[in-house]
C-alpha cells in the first residue's frame, strides 16, 4: 500500500486504535477529529497527520478511507466525494478484520464487559510469550495508551461491538460471550433481533470454539429460545460457563440433548472474593482477581477459558490474572480530596451500574457512604431505558446528576436529566447545572471524609472527578 490511510474520527477509542495498528505496519496514516485530544496528540507523535477541519484534506492519492459508524449524515458530501473518486471505503470493522486475516481471531462479544475481558485474554497470552495482536476499545497499561497494536504470533484478540451490527460481519475461531442485555436498542429496535443477532455471532454452525458466561439470563433466553436453530457444526465446541445446580435444569439439558458431545460445562462457584473452577482435565482450581465485584471473576473465567482454547494452562491464567493490570476508566482511582476517594467507571448501561455500585458498597461496607455523580450517555439511551436507569441508580447513598452526554446525538425534546426527577427520591438527589465551577461548590459540599466519590459514566464525567482534585480547599 503506497499511499496514505485516512481515518475519519480518528479520535475516537475503536478508530485510534486501528490507527496505532496502522502506524505499526509502517503505514502512512491520516486523520480527521474535531477535537485535539491526548489520544490525537499521541498519535500525530507516532507519525499520523490530523487535521481538524475535513475540507483541509485533499483525497487525491488516498489509497483507502476507514469509518465509525459516529460519522454521520453531517459528513455526507464527503462520503460522496469519495466514492466518486473510486477510493475503497471501509468500515473500521472491516478494516480491522483486514488486519488480522493472516492470525487465528479471538473475538470478544456481549452488553458489558467487553473492554475487560478482551484485557484479560491479551494480558495472559502476551504474558505467556504469545505475542498477540489486540485492540481494546478502552485505555490499558498493556497497550501504553495505544488500545491497538500489531503482535508477530498465531493469534489476534479483539472486541466485536454489537452496537451496529457489524460484529456479525467476521466469524473468529474462538468467539467470547458474556453477556446480553436491551441496549442500543435504537439500532435493533426489538429484543429479537438483538438476540438473533447474538445467536448469528455465536454461529452453532461454523466451525471453532465458542465460551458462553450461561449465568446471565440474556443468553440463556437465547438458549432457550432459539433451540431449533442450534445445528452444531462437526468442529463446533462449547464451553459453557455455569453453576452445578444449572446442569440438573430443564434448559441445559434441552441444550446437552441439542448438543451432545460439542458441549463442555465449566462449573464454577463463587465465595467471598474468589471463584473456584473446574472443566474437562482441570478440577476445583481458585480465580482471584485484584478489583471487587462478582463481574469481574465472571468475565475472569470467560477469559480464562478462551485462553485454555488458544493453549494456555488454566493454572498459568490464573496466576496470571491474580495481578490483572485493569482498563482505565473501570473503577479507576483519580486520587483523594479532603480523606474522600474519588473514582472514575465508565459504566452507562443500567445493568454496568448496577454492578458496579454494588460491588463497592460491598468493598466500603459501613467505612463511608457511596456518592455518585452520574452523567446520563446519549439522548436515545436515556428515553429507552429511563426507568431502568433510574432504579439502578437509587442503590447510591447519595446522587448528583449531570445533563446527558450526547455523544454526537441530537437532542431528543423532553429527554433530559431532569426526565429522572419521577423515578428518583427527591431527598437523596440533586440536579447539577453541567457547568463546572457551580457544580464543584454542590459536589463539595456534599462529601465528608471518608466517602468515595464515583465518577459515573461513558461521557467526559471524569473531567469534574479530575478538577475536584485539583482544588484541595
Amino acid at each position: 500500500m503506497k499511499g496514505p490511510i485516512l481515518f475519519l474520527g480518528i479520535g475516537g477509542s475503536g478508530m485510534s486504535s486501528l490507527a496505532h495498528m496502522a502506524l505499526d505496519l509502517k503505514l502512512p496514516v491520516l486523520g480527521y477529529d474535531q477535537k485535539n485530544t491526548d489520544t490525537t496528540e499521541y498519535l500525530k507523535k507516532r507519525g499520523a497527520l490530523i487535521q481538524n477541519d475535513i475540507s483541509l484534506i485533499a483525497l487525491e492519492g488516498i489509497e483507502m478511507v476507514v469509518y465509525s459508524s459516529a460519522i454521520n449524515d453531517k459528513h455526507k458530501q464527503v462520503f460522496e466525494d469519495i466514492k466518486k473518486k473510486n477510493i475503497p471505503l471501509k468500515h473500521r470493522s472491516e478494516f480491522m478484520h483486514l488486519l488480522v486475516s493472516n492470525q487465528k481471531s479471538i473475538s470478544v462479544a456481549g452488553s458489558h464487559g467487553k473492554t475487560s475481558t478482551t484485557t484479560m485474554v491479551s494480558q495472559i497470552l502476551s504474558e505467556v510469550g504469545m505475542d498477540p495482536t489486540i485492540m481494546i476499545g478502552g485505555d490499558t497499561s498493556l497497550l501504553e495508551k495505544r488500545g491497538g497494536k500489531i503482535g508477530s504470533g498465531n493469534f489476534a484478540v479483539y472486541e466485536s461491538d454489537e452496537s451496529d451490527g457489524t460484529f456479525l460481519k467476521h466469524k473468529a475461531s474462538i468467539r467470547l460471550l458474556t453477556n446480553i442485555d436491551n441496549d442500543h436498542l435504537d439500532y435493533y429496535k426489538t429484543r429479537e433481533k438483538l438476540e438473533d443477532a447474538f445467536l448469528e455471532y455465536i454461529s452453532f454452525g461454523t466451525p471453532g470454539d465458542v465460551v458462553l458466561y450461561a449465568k446471565d439470563q440474556g443468553i440463556r433466553d437465547v438458549l432457550l429460545n432459539k433451540t431449533k436453530a442450534i445445528i452444531p457444526s462437526p468442529q463446533f465446541r462449547l464451553f459453557l460457563c455455569l453453576e452445578a445446580e444449572d446442569t440438573k435444569s430443564d434448559w441445559y439439558r434441552n441444550l446437552e440433548t441439542k448438543l451432545g458431545n460439542h458441549l463442555i460445562p465449566v462449573i464454577y462457584q463463587i465465595k467471598d472474593d474468589h471463584l473456584t473452577f473446574s472443566f474437562l482435565e482441570t478440577k476445583n482450581l481458585n480465580l482471584h482477581l485484584p478489583y471487587p465485584g462478582v463481574h469481574y471473576l465472571t468475565n475472569g473465567l470467560v477469559a480464562l477459558v478462551g485462553s485454555y482454547v488458544s493453549g494456555v494452562s488454566p493454572k498459568i491464567s490464573s496466576e496470571i490474572l491474580s495481578r490483572y493490570i485493569g482498563v482505565k476508566r473501570r473503577q479507576e482511582i483519580l486520587g483523594h480530596w479532603n480523606g474522600v476517594t474519588v473514582m472514575d467507571d465508565y459504566g452507562h448501561h443500567p445493568t454496568e451500574i448496577s454492578m458496579v455500585i454494588r460491588s463497592l458498597k460491598n468493598k466500603l461496607k459501613s467505612k463511608g457512604r457511596l456518592i455518585v455523580l452520574f452523567q446520563p450517555h446519549r439522548y436515545t439511551r436515556t428515553q429507552l431505558l429511563l426507568r431502568e436507569l433510574a432504579e439502578s441508580l437509587t442503590l447510591a447513598d447519595s446522587l448528583l446528576m449531570l445533563p446527558i452526554y450526547s455523544a454526537g446525538e441530537s437532542p431528543i425534546a423532553g429527554i433530559n436529566h431532569e426526565s429522572f426527577i419521577p423515578f428518583l427520591d427527591p431527598k437523596n438527589t440533586e440536579y447539577l447545572k453541567g457547568e463546572m465551577d457551580l457544580d464543584l461548590l454542590v459536589i463539595k459540599d456534599k462529601l465528608q471524609k471518608g466517602d468515595l466519590l464515583l465518577c459515573l459514566g461513558a461521557g467526559n464525567v471524569r473531567d469534574w472527578g479530575r478538577q475536584l482534585l485539583k482544588n484541595q480547599s
